[in-house]
């Protein structure tokens, strides 16, 4: 028999609506830690018990909530920061539905003190409101998360797990917001805090160590994005070190992330990621904050403009890019893991070795500042700089340099190849086949020049000029490859890499003394020469000063 069509009891209502706003612990940090922020707060901790699951206690010293609109406070909908439905085309603060307390206090039970007075709510029902402690701005304690609703609390993740989803969450409000002071305290133990100075630097030192914020480049100059960005050589294995906002808000967006991510293309390995906190400052008329029940995604008016605005910023701040230097391992230089997944964090700090815009190293009246001494091992050159000794890689060298010239004529449109003598054949995937027929125009302009040669097919006959002719087969296998599994602007950046690696001296090759002259000398003048194409290093550096230490010739 069909249950008749009928209203759903308040209680019922509310738990439902509750889930869509919290759906563990690390929700309702989010959900206090915005309100305090919206109130103007300064100071803010953040005490969790039991992984949140037992008590979550929030104060701040912000404006707090008239004590006879406490009980108001904790109705569904009821706010201070929307009044008409135009206020929705222009929401400045971070919450706005009147969602979050009441459902909060739908699946738990939380006591809320502000200007003197209390309220105490169990699963939605007010069980007393009366005088409290006089204290600054407003303190919220949440006990018994989800006891009324049991099957909610048996899908929380491992006590771990929730502790670190609570310290992503106040991480990124601490970095998003340096002008507030964040304590957050687990089980009674400190787990993250900022020192609330405005000093964004001095934020990252306090959350991920004092080596991360020294490897940190600042974005300015720009007019709609703040914050700061990792260098190259500091990298994460995972995503979690990249925090992104909109208008303080922090937000989830594939599109962005990815705008991000290609600013690295060739300065980090495939699979490394940086480490980021970017606050994109926009008219709030042109974004849509309230596409997402927890307010996690937001739809922008132009998406392709933002993507824009972020890639200049993160690479203009990437211009300051530093190469390696050596440091003996110390004790005080290891990164602390202020988080379970921090040791997945590489650094190598170091005394940055000045570089002139355009990533080009430092010239003296036009000649080169680093002299070379020869080749040692494998495929290193050693040469003389005015900081130390210079170690280089001499195939990624190569490779960035290669790659620099191919892009320029990927730019200029003016390509230079030499004809094979005797046109190679080689087989490929049907794949590839209908990507050498789609970029055949750009690899042309690169020197790569081939027709079909059957239905399986290609028959090259021209490659780069810097291209040795036993290597073309497999160049033009890689680089049609790399085309098909890439789409938009970057595919010819892959293309691009793949010839030059291609037609780099290899590791291992012997380079008479003009060679290791010509290469030092190009790669001292090659923009974003600190890594290759893939994300290597280039170079290190041992400064004068660490073997003077070394070999005690400071005394």
């Amino acid at each position: 028999m069909t249950t008749p069509i009928h209203v759903l009891p308040p209680e019922v209502a509310d738990a439902i609506a509750a889930g869509e706003v919290i759906e563990r612990p690390a929700s309702v940090v989010k959900e206090l830690v915005e309100n305090a922020i919206d109130a103007e707060a300064r100071r803010i901790s953040i005490d969790v018990r039991g992984a949140g699951r037992t008590s979550i206690r929030v104060s701040d010293d912000g404006e707090g909530i008239p004590g006879d609109e406490l009980p108001l406070a904790f109705v569904r909908h009821a706010t201070s920061k929307v009044t008409v439905l135009g206020d929705l085309d222009a929401i400045t603060s971070l919450g706005f539905r009147g969602e979050a307390l009441a459902s909060i206090a739908a699946v738990s039970e939380v006591e809320c003190s502000s200007a003197g007075a209390r309220i105490h709510i169990r699963a939605g029902e007010v069980i007393d409101h009366g005088a409290g402690p006089l204290l600054t701005g407003l303190t919220v304690e949440v006990r018994d998360l989800f006891a009324n609703v049991p099957a909610r609390l048996k899908f929380l993740k491992s006590d771990a797990t929730e502790v670190a989803a609570i310290k992503d969450v106040v991480i990124a409000f601490a970095l998003l917001h340096p002008h507030v002071r964040f304590q957050l305290t687990i089980d009674g133990r400190a787990a993250v805090g900022s020192t609330g100075d405005g000093d964004r630097r001095r934020a990252f030192a306090s959350v991920h160590g004092a080596a991360v914020g020294e490897e940190m480049l600042e974005i300015v100059g720009m007019p709609l994005v703040t914050g700061m960005v990792s260098q190259p050589r500091l990298s994460r294995g995972s995503r979690d070190g990249m925090v992104l906002a909109v208008n303080g808000r922090p937000i989830s967006s594939r599109p962005l992330a990815y705008a991000l991510e290609d600013c690295y293309q060739g300065r980090l390995e495939r699979g490394r990621h940086p480490v980021a906190a970017i606050d994109i400052g926009i008219d709030p008329s042109l974004v849509d904050v309230n596409v997402h029940p927890a307010k996690r995604e937001v739809r922008f008016r132009e998406e392709s403009a933002v993507f824009g605005a972020l890639q200049r910023a993160v690479r203009a701040a990437l211009g300051a890019s530093e190469p390696i230097h050596y440091r003996p391992p110390q004790p005080s230089t290891t990164v602390a893991a202020a988080r379970g997944h921090e040791s997945q964090l590489v650094v190598h700090t170091a005394t940055a070795l000045p570089l002139e815009e355009g990533g080009s190293s430092a010239r003296v009246a036009g000649v080169a500042m680093l002299r070379p001494i020869g080749q040692v091992g494998p495929g290193y050159l050693v040469a003389e700089g005015p900081q130390g000794l210079v170690l280089v890689d001499q195939h990624a060298a190569h490779e960035r340099v290669l790659y620099n010239r191919l892009l320029e004529r990927l730019r200029t449109g003016l390509g230079v190849s030499q004809p094979l003598l005797i046109p190679q054949a080689v087989d490929v995937e049907p794949s590839l086949i209908a990507a050498a027929a789609d970029h055949r125009a750009d690899l042309a302009t690169l020197g790569l020049e081939y027709e079909e040669f059957g239905p399986r097919s290609l028959r090259i006959t021209a490659v780069p000029v810097e291209m040795p002719a036993g290597r073309a087969t497999a160049a033009v296998q890689e680089t049609l490859a790399a085309l098909s599994e890439t789409r938009g602007d970057g595919a010819m950046h892959k293309a691009a890499a793949a010839l030059a690696c291609h037609s780099a001296v290899r590791f291992g090759d012997v380079l008479d003394a003009a060679e290791q002259r010509k290469l030092l000398a190009d790669l001292e003048v090659a923009e974003e020469s600190v890594t290759c194409p893939h994300g290597r290093p280039t170079r290190l550096i041992v400064e004068w000063q660490e073997l003077t230490r070394h070999f005690r010739r400071n005394y």
